[in-house]
């Protein structure tokens, strides 16, 4: 966790780069094989979820649910989501990509990380740790409350409704047990981590979540080779051989400029932060820095210094970079997420 220097977080910062469509979205889901779920009484509700999540995910039907069925609000939470924030009118080539996204940031931005199950779970707490709905779907669209492997069943689930190809993988990340996902994007399979993607750090005492998007789309070698928190595969479906190129042709907007996400050189970062000093508010910046002759971005914390440096430029800043402290996070690729807040 980071301490800051100080700050006031805005909530509306922390919010998902989501938007709502014009018009109710059609979920090609609403036009599959129907399968209605058989009564209440006839399995218990652990199995009843396991049941609601393997009609969608295995076998690509729609749940048709009879009266008072425990697990119907689950379906109608993932369902409602959809319907407000995916567009019918994105483009066929920017479809998935978008869907991705948006999954990717809902997830994060609307489900708290249950740090005090997964420590109990980690250190070989009571066996039946293991059926909290944190673990699954209904912790996530229920309790608003999941571990990693919640969140990886509940990527799963939507994209499913989406006709999107996904998949749950298993293994470690930063030595510990961990699920993540493998997506079909353009074609390709890219690994998705949200967990991974969900920055928390603290200030006076007090916690705080931003986004990232560091390990959205991304191949095997880069979460293998990533340090010092690389992911190992237990199981490895669907190799994914390179990553999807994100960051280019995105666009940060401080003030009335916008300044390429993809930053080149020390002079083009400069600009960045200079730009932030101008502004009266200014919360997190999330850029990918590519400076000619850094080729050990994933092995290293190559940028500190630049980064030292860009940092310098901004006034009365309520992050500073200082020899103990660190007001950025680090993924993937030469991606960082900066704090400023002034």
């Amino acid at each position: 966790m980071l301490c800051g220097c100080g700050g006031d977080v805005e909530s509306s910062d922390i919010l998902p780069h989501l938007s709502l469509a014009e018009s109710k979205h059609i979920l090609p889901i609403d036009g599959y094989e129907s399968f209605t779920l058989p009564d209440v009484s006839d399995t218990q509700y652990r199995e009843r979820v396991e049941l609601l999540y393997n009609t969608v995910v295995y076998d690509g039907k729609k749940p048709v649910f009879r009266t008072d069925d425990p697990v119907k609000p689950i379906y109608d939470a993932a369902h409602e989501f959809l319907e407000k924030y995916i567009h019918d009118d994105w483009t066929e080539a920017s479809r998935e990509v978008n869907t991705v996204h948006a999954i990717h940031d809902y997830l994060i931005s609307g489900t708290d990380y249950d740090f005090e199950l997964y420590q109990s779970y980690q250190a070989g707490a009571d066996i039946s740790l293991a059926d909290d709905p944190a673990f699954y779907i209904d912790g996530v669209f229920v309790g608003g409350k999941a571990v990693c492997d919640g969140l990886a069943r509940a990527f799963n689930f939507l994209c499913a409704m989406e006709g999107i190809p996904s998949v749950r993988v298993t293994g470690s990340f930063a030595s510990s047990l961990h699920a993540w996902n493998k997506v079909k994007v353009g074609g390709e399979w890219y690994n998705v981590d949200v967990t991974a993607d969900a920055v928390h750090y603290s200030v006076g005492g007090k916690n705080y979540k931003q986004i990232a998007h560091g390990f959205m789309l991304v191949c095997d070698d880069t979460l293998k080779s990533f340090a010092p928190n690389g992911h190992d595969f237990v199981d490895t479906p669907f190799t994914a051989d390179s990553d999807y190129d994100y960051y280019s042709g995105d666009f940060l907007k401080i003030g009335d400029r916008l300044y390429p996400r993809v930053v080149k050189s020390q002079a083009e970062l400069d600009a960045i932060f200079s730009a932030v000093s101008e502004q009266k508010t200014v919360g997190k910046i999330e850029l990918k820095l590519d400076f000619a002759g850094k080729t050990q971005v994933n092995s290293t914390d190559m940028y500190r210094q630049e980064i030292r440096a860009a940092y310098s430029k901004v006034d009365n800043v309520g992050f500073k970079i200082t020899d103990g402290n660190s007001p950025y996070f680090r993924f993937p690729n030469g991606v960082y997420l900066f704090l400023i807040y002034k």
